[in-house]
């Protein structure tokens, strides 16, 4: 069986209705029905009902927002509606999302994976590592360590691009020197359904660029590139244009120019959000789609417009020009001036303009979304043998951090086991990660997972915080005794004698008592790890030297 992990796609639907990006790709895979779908909900994976899915999928094109009583009654009768699912081992899991986000979700995946489950997961870009002057600090750290995750749990990488496929290959010995995992590609070139137009639409020719308004979509350059042509041509001679995208890093940017420049505040308009429908009303009236990013993973804008049947003006970098094809018009990456020369002519060459779109409606080179969901079954089920299940194993007096790593200096990468924590953390028990380390609640069960050299005999130091002053709770290794211990509040060290088992895996098991009420944080706080350091224990004889 080939199954998709939906978890993260379920719990995005409680903050956001809207699908963009990794989700829309997400609902049209699950949406073939080519996947039997499971979600991991009430401490156990449950098989999901696809009728349930598909009405729920179907609602995300409805205007509303997430906290609509309809959406949320869909919510829940989604999960209302699933069964207990047992792993087989042989079976694949599919990440289609971005799943690494959720907490705990990773250990859920690897005890699965324990059980005999594969793990394949989709692989949209590597940008926060060749890019990462276009991401926040906050985002390459996190990247960082979804990066060691993906490479220490799948067993296969299916990237939507050559391009994809390149940037992964080489970062991923980076990340894990030693082991590499076997690379597919799936292309995005598939076609999206054509929504029924509708909303408003400009009521003159306009141009428009979807993407979020950030950096690296260098939307920056397309106004520049619009304000070129409003002071060489004239406002009126000017189609205007329209971008659709969310405010994302560096947007301020955009936002000042568009607030600084009367010409642009007269010809741009910035549409934040687009349901399908709008967006299908703007693709279908605009003269011609304008991309101009300076890195991609794939470029979903492109594909749509192709849908449309509308010409894309491109950036000339490798994987626009794979997304883009024979149909788009391409402009050196980063040139405003050509550019904008490049947008005129497009705009005043109607005929050309047309003959262009006519060859795009005969053939879009565009394949329906079940061709690629068979394609990610094809590939599959054709593996060979996966990389090993254990790929890093916890050296001695290294300190691992329970917090994100730090921020790698690219190119180097800090070394797998430094970016383990979400691997390492078991059980309901545990709060999101924090950039010093993370909390253990009285939300449930908490364990910690691990790998050191079998038959070791060590002391595990751990750098803890308290929620308060008196709290106190238990710990052990799974199956010997409990050991007490209590904070004054503050930071401590906790340290724990334990023996190494002979499969060389080390289960330390925490109980907080249910925790601590610290207002106004809504968590019931137990124990905060920073740190633990699996050292070496002394014997009695080293202690008498």
């Amino acid at each position: 069986m080939i199954a998709a992990d939906i978890t993260d796609l379920l719990a995005g639907f409680r903050d956001t209705r809207l699908p963009s990006g990794v989700t829309r790709v997400q609902t049209r895979l699950v949406g073939t029905g080519a996947f039997p779908l499971l979600a991991h909900a009430g401490a156990a994976w449950r098989r999901l009902d696809p009728a349930r899915i598909a009405a729920l999928i179907a609602a995300t094109t409805q205007p509303g927002t997430p906290r609509d009583a309809d959406w949320l009654a869909l919510l829940d009768r989604a999960l209302e509606g699933s069964t207990p699912h047992a792993i087989t081992p042989g079976d694949w899991l599919l990440g289609a999302g971005a799943a690494w986000w959720q907490p705990g979700h990773a250990a859920r995946i690897a005890a699965a994976k324990r059980e005999g489950l594969r793990y394949a997961s989709i692989v949209y870009d590597m940008l926060p590592f060749s890019v990462p002057e276009h991401v926040s600090a906050g985002l390459l750290r996190a990247f960082t360590q979804h990066s060691a995750t993906l490479c220490l749990l799948a067993d296969h990488a299916i990237c939507i691009s050559e391009a994809a496929r390149a940037e992964f290959q080489l970062w991923q010995p980076r990340i894990l020197p030693g082991i590499s995992i076997p690379t597919d590609v799936m292309r995005l070139d598939a076609r999206f359904e054509a929504a029924a137009p509708t909303g408003p639409v400009p009521d003159e020719p306009f141009v428009l660029a979807v993407g979020s308004v950030e950096s690296r979509k260098n939307q920056l350059g397309v106004l520049r590139a619009w304000l070129h042509l409003a002071r060489t041509h004239g406002e009126t001679a000017v189609p205007r244009l329209v971008i659709v995208g969310i405010a994302g890093f560096l947007a301020e940017q955009c936002e000042q120019l568009l607030a600084s420049a009367p010409e642009l505040r007269r010809c741009v308009e910035w549409r934040r959000a687009a349901a399908d429908g709008e967006l299908a009303a703007l693709y279908q009236g605009c003269l011609f789609t304008l991309f101009f990013s300076h890195a991609e993973g794939w470029g979903l804008p492109v594909t749509e417009s192709l849908a449309h049947g509308k010409v894309p003006l491109l950036a000339d970098i490798p994987v626009l020009r794979e997304s883009g094809g024979a149909h788009a018009v391409y402009v050196p990456p980063e040139n405003v001036q050509a550019l904008a020369e490049a947008a005129w002519a497009l705009a005043h060459d109607h005929a050309g303009r047309a003959a262009r779109e006519a060859a795009i409606r005969a053939d879009p080179g565009l394949r329906a979304w079940p061709e690629l969901a068979a394609q990610v079954q094809a590939t599959l089920r054709d593996a060979g043998p996966p990389p090993p299940r254990d790929r890093a194993r916890l050296a001695l007096g290294e300190r691992l951090p329970m917090g994100l790593p730090p921020a790698p200096d690219l190119p180097a990468l800090p070394p797998a086991p430094l970016c383990m924590g979400a691997l390492l953390r078991e059980g309901s028990g545990w709060s999101h990660q924090e950039d010093w380390g993370c909390w253990i609640t009285g939300d449930g069960p908490a364990q910690l997972r691990l790998p050191l050299p079998p038959g070791a005999v060590l002391t595990l130091e751990m750098e803890v915080l308290g929620p308060g002053p008196g709290n106190a709770g238990r710990m052990r290794q799974t199956g010997g005794a409990w050991q007490d211990w209590r904070l004054p509040g503050g930071s401590g060290a906790l340290r724990l004698d334990v023996t190494i088992p002979a499969d060389g895996v080390l289960v330390v098991e925490f109980d907080v008592q249910g925790g601590v009420d610290v207002r106004p944080d809504h968590r019931r706080l137990g124990l905060g790890i920073a740190s633990v350091t699996p050292r070496e224990r002394r014997r009695w004889w080293q202690l008498r030297r």
